[in-house]
């Protein structure tokens, strides 16, 4: 059985109510009870170290069992591969496949590196329009807005070459 104060009681019938919220479970653990549960989580989230590590007897290993019933291994097995959590990442330099090349802007993809934007987000074409002879607003040629995934933005004609990394 539990005890809790009456101003307890009375926030736990107000919550019943819904006049306002539940009273946290702290309220309900004795101080005791607290600093025993914020011992644990504290020891939990320690990291393990080497030096604490203490081996068992073969007998012990067989006398231990898993969360399913079975028997501790005799040996680690081999394994071919190494798993996710420690397989280090491999960058082999040169066989990428990608270099830089000078591509008219028109043909720029989203996905390409260039030198302009860095990693193109978005690539848009855009009529240019001048005044010309006194004619506002007269076609001229196209224009290629490149968009990088920053925020940065180019515009550049549409003929002019760009260098872009790519296979």
């Amino acid at each position: 059985m539990l005890e809790i104060s009456r101003a307890l009681e009375r926030d736990m019938d107000k919550a019943a109510a819904g006049k306002i919220p539940a009273p946290p479970i702290e309220s309900f653990m004795s101080d005791a009870a607290l600093t025993a549960a914020e011992e644990a989580t504290r020891r939990a989230s320690e990291p393990v170290r080497a030096q604490d590590l203490k081996p068992i007897s073969g007998a012990e290993a067989a006398a231990r069992r898993t969360q399913h019933g079975e028997s501790l291994p005799s040996m680690p097995a081999t394994r071919r591969v190494i798993p996710a959590p420690f397989r280090r990442q491999r960058v082999v330099g040169g066989r990428h496949g990608k270099t830089w090349q000078s591509v008219r802007a028109e043909l720029v993809a989203t996905g390409d590196m260039t030198e302009l934007v860095g990693l193109v987000a978005s690539v848009q074409a855009v009529v240019r329009r001048e005044t010309v002879a006194g004619r506002p607003g007269v076609a001229t040629g196209t224009d290629v807005v490149l968009t990088g995934i920053g925020g940065a933005s180019q515009t550049v004609d549409a003929s002019a070459l760009v260098r872009v990394f790519r296979a």
